[in-house]
């Protein structure tokens, strides 16, 4: 193999490409397949988009000489992980095995792999290899959802091969999408099953590619929010999903202690990019100068303000203790 892609901000933070960056990535992303035999209806990635191929989400993913990045990592730089994003394709394997043999041998940073199911013997084989991490883009919080945007792909297979990847790595990584036409509800509970089952987390809001077959609207901010607020005081141990309240699976109110939203809303994480450690992803889901779904940084006290608002104009958010609005 003599040439990887990267995602373009990757290929800044190593010096192999120059552009104005609003934030700059923790993580390398690098993609490893040639071409995805997936039909995932969001993904310009898939084999029967009509999306530019460059392309996935927002992010261009040019090809480097794997010699020029490799030779980047082993010098100075400013990233903590490599991701590796990986399409449907039958040699995944063999290339993916060796291309982190190649960077673990000039690098000492951790790496995660998102990919589709493989085999409790692979999972064996890229844990022996070196990886960290491995994350599942469930994408999906339902069933009827799921093989509705995601033909091919067997909804029972990607949980069983999450089982696989607790069993093998004791940890995992499960990616949702916000917006595919999930209730607030359906979304929630998936958040708290996940978690109960030991797998990380992560949001990332809809974003419409032209060329892809599933063409929606990205959801409002301010349902995305809440959303987000949910799911950081449910990861980490704050409320359970069975606490809020919903209407026609709609969340209306967030039943929670003053003490938990203040620090919350305090410290900005929920509002900032989830998943693996050191992973923030800078503009995946926005537009340069557009709405910020993931901050990719710390929030500055405007942009707390704003969360709060925006949190505000979705939902209530009552104290258990005295069952009176917490605002």
């Amino acid at each position: 193999m003599t040439q990887i892609r990267l995602s373009t901000g990757s290929a800044v933070a190593l010096g192999l490409a120059h552009a104005q960056m609003e934030a700059a990535p923790t993580t390398l992303y690098a993609m490893v397949g040639e071409a995805c035999l997936g039909a995932c209806r969001f993904c310009a990635q898939a084999r029967d988009s009509h999306a530019d191929r460059k392309f996935l989400s927002r992010i261009a993913w040019p090809p480097y000489p794997l010699k020029d990045v490799l030779k980047a990592l082993a010098g100075e730089h400013y990233l903590r992980r490599i991701c590796f994003q990986t399409l449907l394709t039958p040699d995944l394997l063999p290339i993916l095995l060796e291309m982190i043999a190649r960077i673990h041998a000039v690098s000492p940073l951790p790496i995660s792999v998102c990919m589709n199911p493989v085999s409790l013997e692979s999972l064996q084989q890229l844990k022996s290899a070196g990886v960290e991490r491995v994350g599942v883009g469930l994408d999906c919080a339902t069933e009827s959802l799921f093989e509705e945007v995601k033909p091919g792909f067997s909804w029972e297979r990607t949980h069983r091969f999450l089982e696989d990847v607790v069993t093998v790595f004791g940890r995992g990584s499960v990616h949702l999408i916000v917006g595919l036409g999930e209730s607030d509800e359906e979304l929630l509970y998936k958040v708290q099953v996940s978690h109960d089952s030991g797998y990380t987390v992560a949001f990332f809001a809809f974003t419409p590619l032209r060329g892809a077959q599933l063409q929606l609207s990205p959801p409002p901010i301010e349902r995305y929010r809440a959303l987000q607020l949910a799911r950081q005081l449910i990861v980490t141990g704050k409320l359970r999903v069975e606490a809020l309240r919903f209407e026609a699976g709609r969340l209306v109110n967030l039943v929670v202690e003053p003490a938990a939203l203040a620090a919350a809303f305090a410290s900005g994480t929920a509002f900032r990019t989830s998943g693996c450690p050191d992973c923030n992803r800078p503009l995946y889901n926005e537009r340069p100068g557009g709405v910020m779904y993931n901050f990719p940084r710390p929030l500055t006290e405007d942009e707390k303000r704003a969360a709060r608002a925006e949190v505000r104009t979705y939902c209530l958010i009552y104290d258990p203790e005295h069952e009176e609005v917490a605002w």
